[in-house]
C-alpha cells in the first residue's frame, strides 16, 4: 500500500507541470467556427466542389490556415511545418 501512494504521488507530481506549462490557442474553437460559417454562407454543394481541389494538399492548408489565424497552441511544434 505504502508503494502504491509513493506511486501515485510521484506520477501526479510529474503530470501537474506538464498540465500547467500546456496553452492554448489564441482562438480556440476558431478553425472550426470559420469552417462552419463557410459553409453556411457558400453551401455544402459549394464545399463539395473545392474538396477535390483539396485532396492530397487538405491537411496543409488547413495547418496553414490555422497557424496563420492564431488557431493553434503558442508553442506548438506544428507552427512550422
Amino acid at each position: 500500500m505504502r508503494k502504491l501512494i509513493i506511486i501515485a504521488a510521484s506520477l501526479a507530481a510529474l503530470a501537474v507541470p506538464t498540465a500547467a506549462m500546456a496553452t492554448q490557442p489564441v482562438n480556440p474553437g476558431g478553425f472550426g467556427q470559420d469552417r462552419a460559417a463557410w459553409i453556411h454562407a457558400n453551401s455544402g454543394a459549394e464545399w463539395g466542389v473545392i474538396a477535390g481541389e483539396r485532396a492530397g494538399d487538405n491537411g496543409t492548408i488547413n495547418h496553414d490556415y490555422m497557424a496563420a489565424n492564431g488557431d493553434l497552441p503558442v508553442e506548438s511544434s506544428l507552427t512550422t511545418p
